[in-house]
């Protein structure tokens, strides 16, 4: 039996020029997280990551404390082109981000919604295609036997979680919204299949202490 161990990176700088760079309390939750790791005994046979600040800074902070020797980068696991699509979707329905944060939330579906559906024109990539570059990564980094960390992003989750469970795009945005920075979900590889067997871990930010650093964005 195989093992993925998917990380979401940490909080990333949300609101600022250039969102993707990890804030402090995100540069803190990856070396909690790397802490965690090392503590609990997990240790992998390959380390991936995407090729996203976020997501090498999130690696860094990991390796502080696993200092895995060998780590590979693969683009196919970035995240979508949200900014993108957000402007593509106003532009196409006159509708802005809303600063509600639970209408944000409902704007967020929306913009899914029309992506996945072909609805939504001129973004860089469709739906279709950042599943299959995420399902196909995967592929080629999962192996039986074999116990592989990954690095990436929420929209990743979403779809490995979609793929693995069946899940309808209702419940792919829920995924995605309610996905902790720094967390970790687990996933066993037998039989050609992947099987749930963790979702959303955050073991390492669940003392009084750190449960400030329970953050989604």
């Amino acid at each position: 039996m195989g093992e993925i161990t998917f990380i979401r990176h940490g909080q990333a700088s949300y609101g600022a020029a250039n969102y993707d760079m990890l804030s402090p309390l995100g540069h803190q939750q990856s070396e909690w997280l790397g802490q965690h790791l090392a503590q609990t005994g997990h240790g992998f046979d390959r380390v991936v990551c995407g090729t996203l600040r976020r997501h090498r800074e999130t690696l860094a902070g990991i390796q502080k404390t696993l200092k895995h020797a060998e780590t590979l980068e693969d683009e196919r696991l970035n995240e979508m082109s949200y900014f993108a699509m957000e402007r593509a979707f106003e532009a196409q329905t006159g509708r802005a981000l809303p600063e509600n944060p639970e209408q944000a939330a409902a704007y967020f579906a929306d913009v899914m919604a029309a992506w996945e559906s072909g609805r939504l024109h001129g973004t860089p990539e469709t739906y279709a295609s950042f599943q299959a570059r995420i399902l196909g990564a995967l592929a080629d980094h999962a192996r039986e036997g074999e116990h592989v960390l990954i690095v990436s992003s929420g929209g990743p989750v979403g779809v490995t979680m979609r793929h693995v469970l069946g899940l309808d795009l209702d419940a792919v945005v829920n995924v995605i919204l309610r996905t902790h920075n720094a967390s970790y979900s687990r996933f066993a590889l037998f039989q050609g299949g992947y099987h749930l067997v963790q979702f959303n871990g955050v073991a390492h930010l669940e003392a009084a202490h750190r449960r400030h650093a329970l953050t989604y964005l």
